[in-house]
C-alpha cells in the first residue's frame, strides 16, 4: 500500500540515470531534483521539481534524500532545500549553465573551456561553503567572489542579470522600490562591464575597496645555510624611489636553521598597517627581507675561537614584487597559499643597499633552492577593524609594522611621537699609522642636555625589543661605508624635548677579539632634535660634522687621549653641545660671524674636516611640528599678551600647508576656541579666530582632506567643550551674512561652505550650556537660530553677481546642517524656513544648485516626518514641474522625483504610517508631466530610462483611489481632457512594451515594469468602459486593444522560451500575466457591443497573434472573439441595400493572410490547430444562420494550418526537397481558395529554391504558373499579380514579356530547348503580328535559331526516373504511405539516388523487396523507403507519326513530357527456368507530367499486368538487336571507333556459354508450342526477331573483321566459328530459314535537304554577323542575347569530308541517320527507350538509330553543376558527334534482383545502357549490419544499482490518485 512520505523524505537528488519504457515510470537524469510524495517498498512516487507535469514512480536507490523545508500554500506543497541561499543559487546556476555547456560542446564553441572553468570554480567554492569550516568573514568574502563569478558568467552567456544587495543577497523585487531596483541593475551592469573591459593595472583604488588597508604576512620558513645566528628584517620597499616605506619586522633566527623561539616556527606574523590610496598608486612595491649575520667578521673563520664575536654583518637579500597585491589587481593572495621568495647572498665588497637595488630589478635569481616561504593577504580597513574581522589571522600577539609616515586619516587618540633616523653613510680618513681601511661600526644613542642616555627609546623594528644603543652593520675594510639603515626613536610626549640630541660614535672593530677589546671610539657626531625656535628637526638629510680628540696643550707630553666611553665620564658633562652639529649650521655661523672664527673644538673634541657622516630624519609626530605658526598657536598662552604676534599667527594660519594643519587638528581647534573665549579684545580677535576656524573647516571639506571628516566629527562629539562659544559664533556668522554685499566674498563663501560644522559647534555648545544651566535660555537661542536661518534665506534674494558664489555655497551646504538643527529646533517650523529659503532663490538663477539643494533636502531627516513632507512636497513638485515643462534641467528634476518616490516606497510593511497623501500629491502635480517627458525623451538615453522608472514607481504606489481621485480633478473636467490623458499614457505603454528601454538581461526590472503596466491597463480599461462607451471614442478603444495585445505578445512574457527555473521563478512571483491581459481584452471586446464593427478587420491580426500564444486557458478564452467577429460582419446592415451582409469575407481574408505570416514566423502548433477548429466548429454548428459558411471556413483554416505547420517544420531543414513539397502544397491550397497574392508569393519562394538547387527547368515551369495569370494586353497590373523581380512593371504585357525572357533563359540552362522554342514562337507572333517590333523580332528569331541548333548539336544526357515509396508514420504527413516518381539529376544512377534519399532520411530503413508493404509497416512509427528505377512510357506526338525523325529529336520525347511509367518484377511462383518465368509489370501514372514545377510528383494511378515467358523472350531479343544495330551505326559513322565494345557484345551473343543465349528459349521454337491465340500470334514474331538478330550479327561480324587488329584475329575467328554453329543450330533444331549472307537488310534514310548543312550554316552566319549587335533586348532580367557564342559555328572541313571507303561507308557520313516513327508504338504495354535503354519498344524497329549514352564515373552534385556547360559550349563537329559514343552489351536479367546494375570493369567506362525492365529487381540487397551502441554506466566508480522488484518479481502499481492525465503525460 502506498504511504505518504514524511517531511524528512520530501526532497531527493538523482544519483543515476533512470529510464524505462514501462508505463508510469519517471525518467531521471543525474542531478535532477524530485519532490517525493509517496513510497512503497523500494519505490518512490513523485515528480520533477523543474516540471511538475513529469511524474511517476522510480527506485529509491537511484536518489539521495536530502533535508528540506516543506512550505504549504493551501493544498499545494513546495519543497525547498535547507542549504544556505548562496549554495542554492550555485545549484541553480550550475544546472542552467550545464545545459549551455552541453550545447557549447556540441558546437565546439570557443567559450567552452572558459565556462567549464567557471563551473568547476563554483563547485569548489560550494564545497567550501558546505564544509562549514569558514569564518563569517571568509564566508562573506567567498560570497562576494561567487556573486561576481555568477554575474560574469551570466553576462558572458547572455543570461539574465542578477541583482543583489550590499551583502550579496539576491534582491526581492516585492520589497524593493522601482528606483532602488533600477540602481542595483545599473550598478551590477557597470561592475560587470568594468570587470570585462578594464585592464587590471588601471583599476582605480576606489573600486577595489576602502582607502585604508593592511598587508598581512606570515613567514613560514627560511631555507638557507648560515652557520651563525641571524636577524631577518622584513619591510616594504618603494623600488622607484629606492626607499623603505615601513618599519622593519625582526625575526631572530638561530644558527641551527630554526627560529630562536622554536614555538614561533611557521607562526611569524606581521601586519603592515596604515597603508592608503597613495600606497595603492605606487609604481613598484616590494616586500624585502634583509638577512644580517651576527657572528665573526668572516664566516670562514667561524671555528677560530680568537675571532671577535657578535659583529653584525650583511649576508643577503630576498624580495618579491607585491605591486599587484597592493593596487588590488591581484586577489589570489590567501593566508593558506605559500609563496617562495628566492634568496640572493651578499658579495664580499657589496653594500646591502646596492644588493637590494640589484635584486628588485633582477628577472631571475640563481637561488640554488635557498629562500623564504611566506603567505600574503590584503586586509581592508584600519587595524582595529582588521582585528575584529580577522581574529584568526590578527591576534593580540601579532606584530604591527607601521608605515614611515601618517595614514590617510589620523583619528583622535592616535598619538605618535616617532622620529625615524636613517644612517646613510660616511667617509673616514685612514690614520697615519694604518695600512688598511677601518671596519667602522656606528653606535647611536639618545642623550639629554646633561649627556645622559635615554633608556629603551630606540627600536630596530617591531618584533624586537626596545634598546638604548643601536649598533650598525660592519663593512670589512671600508672607509666609505653606505649603511642605509633606518631605526625608530620613540620618545614619550612627557619627556622634556629641549636639549635632547642624537649622538653617534664611530669605532673600528677588529677581527681579533684581543685587539677589539682595546679599541675605543675614534670619533663622534651629534644632532639636536629641537631647533632654537622650538620646532622639530626638519625632515631631510643632514650632513653631520665629525669630531675627533687631539693632544691637549696642557698635556703635550702625555699620550693621546681617546674619547672615553665610560659611563661616569660621559654623564659628567656634554661640552660638545655648543659646537655646530651639521655642515649647514657651520656655514650659517660662519656667514653670521665673517670677522671671527667659529669655535671648532670644545674640551677634547676637535672637528675633523676630512671626515663626514650623513643621516636622514623623518618626524612622525602629532605633538611636534616644523611650522612656527602652528607652534605659536598651539602655545597660544605664551603669546596671548603679544597682540601683534598672535594676530600675525592667526592671519598666517591661512598659508600653512593643509597636511600640517590636519596633523594637529584637535589641538589647533582647542587653541582657537580658547583664544575666542578667553581674549579680551573681541574686535581684534573674534573675526580672526572665526576666519581661522572657517579656514580649517573648509580645508576639511575639500576632497583632498575629506577623509579627515570623521576626525572632525569625533572632535565635535567627544572633545569640544566650550559651552559659551555658540553665542559668539552665531553673532559673527549672522553679521557676515547680513553684510553679504560688503563682506569679503571669499570669506563669505568659506563661511557658507563651513555651515555644517559651524552649526555643529553651535548646537554642541548650546547643549553643553543647557546641561550646565538646566536648559536656561532655550527660547532666546531658538529665536537667534531662527533669525540666523532667515538671514541666510534673505541673502538668497540678492541678484547681484557679487554674491552668486556665496549663494551657491549656501544652497549646497545648508541641508547638511539639518540633522544638527533638528536636535534643538522644531521640525515643522524648520520645514517652513526651508521652503522660504528655496523659494527666495530668484527664477532662472542657480537653477541646478537649487535642484541639488532640493535633492539634498529629500535625503535629509527633515523629509521623513509626514507633517514635514506635506509642507515640503508642494514646493519641490512645483519647482520640478515648472522646469520639466520648460525642458530645463530635466535630468536633475527626474533625479529629485526618483528620490522622492524611492523614499515614499513602504519598505516596512509592519509600519502603520501611510503615504497615501504623499502619493496623491505627487500624482496630482507630476504624473502628467512625467508621462509627457517620457514621450519626448529619446528612449535610448539614460535620462529616459530614469524617467520611465519614475513613472513606474509612481504607478506602482498609486492605489485605485489615487487613480480615481486623479481622473476626477479639475484638470479632467471635460471628457476630451481625460481622453487625451488616456491616449498619452496608452501611447507610452505601447512604446514601452514594443521597445523596452531596459536591456534584455534586466529580467527583474522588465517583469516588475510589466506587472505595473498590466495593473494600470486593468484600471484604465474600467475607466474607458465607464466613461467612453456612450460617447464612443473609436481611437481610444483601438489604442487600448493595440496596447494590451502588444503587452501580451511582447517577447519578455513568452514563458515557453525560458528555462524551467526562470519560468518557475516568474510564475511564482508575477503569475502568467498574459492570461490576465487576455481576459481583460476579451472582456473589453464584449463590452463594445454594436461598436465592434469598427474594429473589423483591423483587429483580426492582433487578436490572432494573441490567440497563438501557447497558453491553453488564454486560447480558450480569446478564440470565441473570432466567431463573434464573423457574426458581427455577417449580420452587418449594408447602408445601400439595408440588408444584412450575409458573409464574413473580410474576417476570413484577414485571418488567412495573418495566419500565413504568423505561423511561418514560428507561432502556432498542432494543439492550436485542434483547439481553434474545435472551438469554432462548436460555435458555428450551434449557429443556425452561420453554420454552412462557418463550417466551410473552419475546414479551410484547418487545412491551411496543416500545410503551414508542415511548411514551418520543414523550412529550417537543409532538405530543400521537403521544403519544395510543402510550398507546392500551399500553392495548390491558395490556388483552390483563389488567393492569388498568396499563390504568387509562394510561387517565387519555390522558384528561389529551385534556383539554389540549379533546377532551372523546374524554376522555369514555376514561373510559367505566374505567366499563365497574365495577358498580352496593356491593362494595368493588379497589386496581387505584382512580381518582386520586376517591381517597376506596370502592365500585364510588360511583366509577362520580361518573365518570358527569364523562362527561356532557364529552359536553356536546363537544356529543355524544345520548351524554350514554344515560348519564342509566342514572342515571334507578338512582335510580328501584334506589336510589329521587328528589332525585337530579329533578336528573338536568333534566339530561337540557337535553341533549334542546340537540340541537334548539344550533348543532353537523359534523366533517369525512380519510384520512391514512403511507408510508415515517421515521415512528414504529406509523405506518409505515398508513392512518388522522381526525376533524377544529370548522370544520376540508381545507386546515387539511393544514397541521396538515405542522406535525406538517415533514419529510414530501405525495404529489400518490391512487394507491397504490409499494414504493420504502414502503421509503424518508423520510416521505410522502397526505391527502384522506372522507365517512362513514350506518348508519341501526332506530328511525328509515319515520318522520318532524327533520333535526337525523338529522344527528347522519350524522357520528357511523360506522365506514365513502368517497371517489372519476377512473380513469386516462377521458378528458375527462364522459359517458365512470368513477370509482373506495373504501370504508374503521376498527377502531373515531367518535367514540372517539382522534380517529383505523386502517383495517382497504378495498374499491373502479367508478362508471359514468351513475351519476355521477344523483348529480350529485341533489346539485343537494338544494341547491335546501334553499334553498327556508330562504326559506320566513325571508322576509327574501337572494336572493344562491339567484340564484347558479339561474343556475349554468339558464345552465350553462361546465360545460354537463344537456347534458353528453345521450347518456344518447337512445332507444337502455342495453345492460346496470343501465343500463336507471338511465336512467329519471336522467329522473325531471331532472323533479324542473325542478319545483324552477320553484318557486325563483317565490320569487326575489317577493323580487328592482328592480335585479336584469333578472337574474331572464334566468334565466326561460334556464329556458324549458332546458325546451324537455329536452322537445324529450330527449323528457321535464315536469309542469305549477301542479302541487304539495312535500310538508309535521308532526313535532310539536299543542300549541305555547312552551306546553310555559313550563309546564315554571314547574315548573323551583320545584324547580331544591332537590336539588343531590353527590360529583361536575364537577357536572351547574353548567352555563349551562337551555336551556328562553321564546321571543320575535316569533319564534313571523309575519304571514301568500300561499301559506301564514306558516302553515308554525309547524311544524318533518322528514325521512322510508326503508329505501332502506341501500344499500352510497350515501353519507350531513351539514352541507350530499351524504353521505346516499337514493334517495327527504328533502324540505324543513334544512341547517345556516354558513360562516365559517378560525380557529386557540385561537380555536375560545375561541369554542366551552356547550350553553346558542347559543339563537336556535326559529322563526328558519334565518335565518342559507345554502347555496352547488356542482356535482359530476369532473376529476383532485376534492379541490380551490372558491374563491368572497363578501361574507360562509358555510361551503361539501360535495358527495358532490366534495372528494377535490385531491391534484394543484403542488409547492412546493424550497429547497437551499448549504454554503459555513467560512472565507473559507482555502478548503477539493480532495479528493485516486488515480491512477485514485478514493480508495484502506481498510486491510486495517479490520474489518466498524468499517465498520458508520462
Amino acid at each position: 500500500m502506498w504511504q505518504k512520505t514524511d517531511k524528512s523524505k520530501k526532497y531527493g537528488v538523482v544519483l543515476y540515470n533512470y529510464s524505462s519504457r514501462l508505463p508510469h515510470r519517471l525518467t531521471l537524469n543525474i542531478g535532477d531534483t524530485v519532490h517525493i510524495g509517496e513510497e512503497l517498498d523500494d519505490w518512490f512516487f513523485g515528480y520533477k521539481i523543474k516540471n511538475k507535469n513529469e511524474s511517476g514512480i522510480f527506485p529509491k536507490s537511484y536518489v539521495y534524500v536530502r533535508e528540506a523545508v516543506v512550505a504549504k500554500f493551501g493544498s499545494l506543497e513546495r519543497v525547498m532545500s535547507t542549504e544556505s541561499p548562496i549554495a542554492q543559487e550555485i545549484n541553480t546556476v550550475l544546472r542552467e549553465w550545464y545545459n549551455i555547456w552541453k550545447q557549447f560542446y556540441l558546437e565546439r564553441n570557443e567559450e567552452l573551456e572558459k565556462i567549464e572553468g567557471m563551473m568547476l570554480e563554483l563547485m569548489d567554492w560550494r564545497k567550501k561553503i558546505m564544509s562549514r569550516k569558514l569564518t563569517n568573514e571568509e564566508v562573506k568574502d567567498l560570497q562576494q567572489k561567487v556573486s561576481s563569478r555568477i554575474d560574469s558568467g551570466n553576462a558572458m552567456l547572455g543570461l539574465d542579470l542578477v541583482v543583489r544587495d550590499e551583502q550579496g543577497n539576491i534582491l526581492n523585487p516585492d520589497d524593493t522600490s522601482v528606483i532602488e531596483l533600477y540602481k542595483q541593475h545599473e550598478t551590477a551592469s557597470d561592475r560587470i562591464r568594468m570587470e570585462q573591459n578594464t585592464v587590471s593595472k588601471d583599476r582605480d583604488s576606489s573600486i577595489t575597496g576602502p582607502q585604508t588597508f593592511n598587508l598581512f604576512v606570515q613567514l613560514r620558513n627560511f631555507v638557507c645555510r648560515i652557520g651563525e645566528d641571524a636577524d631577518i628584517l622584513m619591510s616594504l620597499y618603494d623600488a622607484k624611489f629606492s626607499k623603505f616605506i615601513s618599519e622593519n619586522y625582526i625575526v631572530h633566527w638561530s644558527k641551527d636553521g630554526v627560529p630562536k623561539d622554536i614555538e614561533m616556527l611557521n607562526n611569524f606574523r606581521v601586519v603592515f598597517t596604515d597603508l592608503g590610496s597613495r600606497d595603492r598608486n605606487r609604481e613598484k612595491v616590494f616586500l624585502v627581507f634583509q638577512i644580517i649575520r651576527i657572528g665573526v667578521m668572516d664566516s670562514k673563520d667561524l671555528e677560530d675561537k680568537k675571532q671577535t664575536r657578535g659583529l653584525r654583518r650583511p649576508f643577503g637579500v630576498a624580495a618579491i614584487d607585491i605591486t599587484e597585491y597592493m593596487n588590488g589587481s591581484k586577489t589570489d593572495a590567501e593566508e593558506d597559499k605559500q609563496i617562495f621568495i628566492p634568496f640572493q647572498p651578499c658579495g664580499e665588497k657589496e653594500f646591502m643597499d646596492s644588493l637590494i637595488k640589484k635584486v628588485v630589478v633582477a628577472k631571475e635569481i640563481n637561488h640554488k633552492g635557498q629562500g623564504l616561504w611566506v603567505s600574503l593577504k590584503v586586509l581592508q580597513g584600519d587595524v582595529k577593524q582588521v582585528k575584529e574581522d580577522y581574529p584568526h589571522l590578527v591576534g593580540p600577539n601579532t606584530c604591527v609594522s607601521r608605515k614611515l609616515g601618517f595614514p590617510d586619516v589620523i583619528m583622535p587618540g592616535d598619538v605618535r611621537n616617532d622620529i625615524y633616523v636613517t644612517i646613510k653613510g660616511g667617509e673616514f680618513t685612514r690614520g697615519p699609522a694604518k695600512t688598511a681601511d677601518k671596519n667602522v661600526e656606528v653606535t647611536m644613542v639618545v642623550c639629554n642636555n646633561k649627556g645622559e642616555i635615554l633608556q629603551n627609546v630606540i627600536s630596530h623594528g617591531c618584533g624586537g625589543e626596545m634598546m638604548s644603543h643601536y649598533k650598525s652593520l660592519i663593512y670589512y675594510h671600508e672607509d666609505k661605508p653606505k649603511w642605509q639603515e633606518t631605526v625608530k626613536v620613540a620618545i614619550s610626549t612627557e619627556e622634556e624635548f629641549k636639549g635632547l640630541h642624537l649622538k653617534f660614535t664611530f669605532k673600528h672593530r677588529s677581527t681579533s677579539d684581543a685587539k677589539d677589546r682595546s679599541e675605543r671610539p675614534f670619533a663622534m657626531s651629534f644632532i639636536k632634535l629641537m631647533n632654537k625656535n622650538s620646532t622639530t628637526l626638519s625632515d631631510t638629510d643632514h650632513n653631520l660634522l665629525v669630531y675627533k680628540e687631539y693632544n691637549s696643550a696642557d698635556l703635550k707630553s702625555s699620550k693621546k687621549m681617546k674619547i672615553s666611553e665610560k659611563k661616569e665620564d660621559r654623564d659628567k658633562f656634554s661640552p660638545y653641545l655648543d659646537l655646530p652639529s651639521t655642515r649647514e649650521k657651520f656655514n650659517e655661523e660662519q656667514s653670521m660671524q665673517p670677522n671671527s672664527k667659529v669655535t671648532l673644538f670644545s674640551g677634547p673634541f676637535t672637528l675633523s674636516s676630512k671626515d663626514s657622516f650623513m643621516i636622514g630624519s623623518f618626524v612622525c609626530s602629532t605633538k611636534l611640528t616644523h611650522n612656527v605658526v602652528l607652534l605659536g598657536l598651539l602655545q597660544w598662552q605664551d603669546i596671548m599678551s603679544d597682540t601683534a604676534k598672535l594676530r600675525d599667527h592667526l592671519e598666517k594660519l591661512m598659508m600653512v600647508d593643509g597636511e600640517e594643519i590636519v596633523k594637529f587638528l584637535q589641538d589647533l581647534l582647542d587653541s582657537l576656541f580658547s583664544i575666542l573665549m578667553q581674549n579680551t579684545i573681541s574686535d581684534v580677535y573674534d573675526n580672526l579666530v572665526f576666519d581661522a576656524l572657517v579656514h580649517i573647516i573648509s580645508l576639511i571639506s575639500d576632497r583632498k582632506y575629506h577623509q579627515f571628516r570623521p576626525v572632525l566629527d569625533a572632535y565635535v562629539e567627544s572633545s569640544f567643550s566650550f559651552a559659551m562659544a555658540y553665542q559668539k559664533l552665531m553673532i559673527i556668522l549672522r553679521d557676515y551674512v547680513d553684510k553679504a554685499m560688503e563682506t569679503n566674498q571669499k570669506i563669505l563663501k568659506s563661511a557658507m561652505k563651513s555651515l555644517e560644522y559651524l552649526l555643529k559647534f553651535i548646537v554642541q555648545s548650546r547643549n553643553h550650556f543647557a546641561r550646565l544651566n538646566d536648559g536656561r535660555g532655550k527660547q532666546s537661542f531658538e529665536l537667534q537660530l531662527k533669525q540666523l536661518i532667515k538671514s541666510i534665506s534673505n541673502m538668497m534674494l540678492y541678484t547681484s553677481d557679487n554674491t552668486l558664489v556665496a549663494q551657491g555655497s549656501a544652497l549646497k551646504y545648508i541641508c547638511a546642517t539639518i540633522p544638527d538643527i533638528l536636535k534643538v529646533f522644531d521640525a515643522v517650523e524648520l520645514s517652513h524656513l526651508m521652503v522660504e529659503f528655496i523659494n527666495n532663490v530668484p527664477k532662472e538663477r542657480l537653477t541646478k544648485q537649487k535642484l541639488k539643494c532640493i535633492d539634498d533636502l529629500v535625503h535629509s531627516k527633515l523629509f521623513r516626518p509626514p507633517g514635514c513632507r506635506l509642507i515640503l512636497l508642494p514646493m519641490m513638485l512645483q519647482h520640478t514641474r515648472t522646469l520639466m515643462e520648460q525642458s530645463e534641467e530635466v535630468e536633475d528634476c527626474i533625479d529629485v522625483l526618483s528620490h522622492i518616490l524611492d523614499l515614499a516606497f513602504p519598505r516596512d510593511t509592519s509600519c502603520q504610517t501611510s503615504n497615501d497623501e504623499d502619493i496623491s500629491l505627487i500624482a496630482g502635480m507630476s504624473l502628467r508631466t512625467v508621462i509627457q517627458a517620457c514621450i519626448k525623451l529619446d528612449k535610448s538615453s539614460k535620462e529616459a530610462i530614469k524617467c520611465v522608472c519614475v513613472l513606474l514607481s509612481m504607478l506602482r504606489q498609486m492605489k485605485e483611489n489615487h487613480f480615481s481621485q486623479y481622473m476626477e480633478t479639475e484638470e479632467f473636467a471635460f471628457l476630451i481632457d481625460l481622453r487625451d490623458f488616456l491616449m498619452e499614457i496608452l501611447m507610452l505603454f505601447l512604446d514601452l512594451v514594443s521597445n523596452s528601454v531596459f536591456p534584455d538581461d534586466w529580467m527583474e526590472m522588465i517583469m516588475l515594469g510589466n506587472s505595473i503596466i498590466l495593473r494600470a491597463l486593468q484600471i484604465f480599461a474600467r475607466v474607458i468602459h465607464e466613461r467612453f462607451t456612450q460617447e464612443f471614442e473609436q481611437e481610444l478603444w483601438g489604442f487600448f486593444f493595440k496596447c494590451s495585445i502588444s503587452f501580451l505578445t511582447q517577447k519578455s512574457l513568452q514563458l515557453e522560451h525560458f528555462s524551467s527555473s526562470k519560468r518557475t521563478k516568474i510564475v511564482c512571483r508575477y503569475r502568467d500575466m498574459r492570461r490576465e491581459a487576455g481576459f481583460e481584452i476579451r472582456q473589453m471586446w464584449f463590452h463594445l457591443g454594436p461598436q465592434k464593427i469598427h474594429f473589423i478587420p483591423d483587429l483580426v491580426g492582433d487578436i490572432l497573434e494573441m490567440t497563438l500564444i501557447p497558453e491553453t486557458e488564454l486560447r480558450k478564452a480569446t478564440m470565441p472573439i473570432f466567431f463573434d467577429m464573423m457574426v458581427c460582419e455577417y449580420m452587418q446592415i449594408e447602408p445601400a441595400t439595408r440588408k444584412i451582409k450575409g458573409n464574413f469575407n473580410q474576417v476570413e481574408h484577414e485571418l488567412i493572410m495573418c495566419l500565413d505570416a504568423l505561423v511561418e514566423g514560428g507561432q502556432g502548433d498542432e494543439e492550436y490547430k485542434d483547439l481553434f477548429c474545435e472551438t469554432l466548429y462548436k460555435l458555428c454548428s450551434n449557429h443556425s444562420t452561420l453554420k454552412d459558411q462557418g463550417l466551410r471556413f473552419v475546414n479551410t483554416v484547418k487545412e491551411l494550418l496543416q500545410h503551414l505547420l508542415e511548411y514551418r517544420k520543414i523550412i529550417q531543414s537543409e532538405v530543400k526537397e521537403l521544403r519544395m513539397s510543402c510550398i507546392v502544397n500551399l500553392l495548390n491550397f491558395y490556388h483552390d481558395i483563389e488567393r492569388q497574392e498568396m499563390y504568387i508569393r509562394y510561387l517565387y519562394k519555390l522558384c528561389d529554391l529551385h534556383m539554389k538547387c540549379d533546377n532551372y527547368t523546374e524554376a522555369a515551369n514555376t514561373l510559367k504558373l505566374h505567366v499563365d495569370l497574365l495577358k498580352w494586353t496593356d491593362d494595368g497590373l493588379e497589386p496581387m499579380l505584382h512580381s518582386t523581380w520586376y517591381p517597376n512593371a506596370r502592365t500585364h504585357r510588360e511583366l509577362k514579356e520580361n518573365l518570358y525572357y527569364d523562362i527561356i533563359s532557364f529552359f536553356d540552362k536546363g537544356k529543355m530547348w524544345e520548351k524554350g522554342i514554344e515560348l519564342t514562337k509566342e514572342l515571334v507572333h507578338l512582335y510580328e503580328e501584334e506589336l510589329f517590333d521587328y528589332e525585337r523580332l530579329s533578336v528573338i528569331l536568333k534566339r530561337q535559331a540557337e535553341l533549334f541548333a542546340c537540340i541537334i548539336r548539344e550533348l543532353r544526357p537523359d534523366p533517369e526516373y525512380f519510384r520512391v515509396g514512403y511507408y510508415g508514420l515517421g515521415f512528414p504527413s504529406f509523405l506518409q504511405n505515398k508513392v512518388y516518381i522522381y526525376r533524377g539529376k544529370e548522370y544520376e544512377r540508381l545507386t546515387d539516388f539511393n544514397l541521396r534519399m538515405q542522406t535525406l532520411f538517415p533514419n529510414a530503413e530501405l525495404l529489400k523487396s518490391l512487394s507491397p508493404p504490409s499494414n504493420d509497416v504502414k502503421a509503424s512509427d518508423k520510416q521505410y523507403l522502397q526505391i527502384n528505377a522506372v522507365t517512362p512510357v513514350l506518348q508519341l506526338h501526332e506530328r511525328f507519326r509515319n515520318k522520318c525523325v532524327d533520333e535526337k529529336i525523338l529522344k527528347y520525347f522519350s524522357v520528357n513530357e511523360v506522365q506514365k511509367f513502368t517497371f517489372s518484377r519476377r512473380m513469386e511462383e516462377s521458378g528458375g527456368d527462364i522459359s517458365q518465368m512470368w513477370l509482373e509489370r506495373t504501370f504508374l501514372t503521376t498527377l502531373y507530367s515531367f518535367p514540372g514545377i517539382l522534380c517529383w510528383f505523386p502517383v495517382n494511378n497504378t495498374d499491373t499486368k502479367s508478362v508471359s515467358p514468351l513475351e519476355n523472350a521477344i523483348e529480350t531479343l529485341e533489346s539485343t538487336n537494338k544494341r547491335i544495330n546501334s553499334l553498327i551505326e556508330q562504326h559506320i559513322a566513325d571508322v576509327n571507333l574501337s572494336t572493344n565494345n562491339l567484340g564484347m557484345l558479339l561474343n556475349g551473343v554468339v558464345d552465350a556459354s553462361v546465360n545460354g543465349g537463344i537456347s534458353n528459349y528453345k521450347v518456344f521454337y518447337s512445332e507444337g508450342y502455342g495453345e492460346t491465340e496470343i501465343q500463336l500470334h507471338l511465336v512467329p514474331k519471336l522467329k522473325e526477331v531471331t532472323r533479324k538478330q542473325v542478319v545483324l550479327l552477320r553484318e557486325a561480324l563483317n565490320i569487326h573483321s575489317r577493323k580487328v587488329s592482328e592480335e585479336l584475329k584469333p578472337f574474331h575467328e572464334h566468334m565466326e566459328h561460334r556464329f556458324k554453329e549458332m546458325v546451324k543450330l537455329i536452322h537445324k533444331e529450330y527449323n528457321l530459314n535464315l536469309p542469305e549472307a549477301n542479302t541487304a537488310t539495312l535500310k538508309r534514310y535521308k532526313s535532310m535537304s539536299a543542300v549541305s548543312l555547312s552551306r546553310v550554316s555559313e550563309a546564315f552566319n554571314n547574315q548573323l554577323l551583320m545584324t547580331e549587335a544591332a537590336f539588343p533586348v531590353t527590360n529583361s532580367k536575364i537577357s536572351p542575347s547574353g548567352r555563349s557564342p551562337s551555336v551556328f559555328i562553321k564546321p571543320d572541313k575535316s569533319a564534313s569530308v571523309t575519304p571514301m571507303r568500300t561499301g559506301g561507308i564514306g558516302r553515308m557520313n554525309l547524311f544524318k541517320r533518322t528514325s521512322v516513327a510508326s503508329t505501332a508504338n502506341l501500344s499500352d504495354h510497350s515501353s519507350s527507350e531513351g539514352g541507350g535503354s530499351n524504353r521505346n519498344s516499337l514493334e517495327a524497329p527504328i533502324e540505324l538509330s543513334e544512341q547517345i549514352t556516354p558513360r562516365r564515373p559517378l560525380r557529386t552534385d557540385d561537380q555536375r553543376r560545375l561541369s554542366r556547360p551552356n547550350s553553346s559550349q558542347l559543339m563537336p563537329p556535326i559529322m563526328n558527334s558519334a565518335s565518342n559514343l559507345s554502347l555496352v552489351s547488356n542482356t535482359s536479367s530476369t532473376n529476383e534482383n532485376s534492379d541490380a546494375e551490372p558491374v563491368e570493369e572497363l578501361p574507360t567506362p562509358p555510361l551503361p545502357e539501360k535495358t527495358a525492365y532490366s534495372d528494377y529487381s535490385n531491391i534484394e540487397i543484403s542488409p547492412a549490419p546493424s550497429h547497437h551502441r551499448s549504454n554503459s554506466g555513467n560512472r565507473k566508480s559507482k555502478p548503477v544499482p539493480p532495479l528493485p522488484t516486488g515480491t512477485n518479481g514485478t514493480p508495484p502499481p502506481v498510486p491510486k490518485k495517479y490520474t489518466s492525465k498524468q499517465a498520458s503525460m508520462t
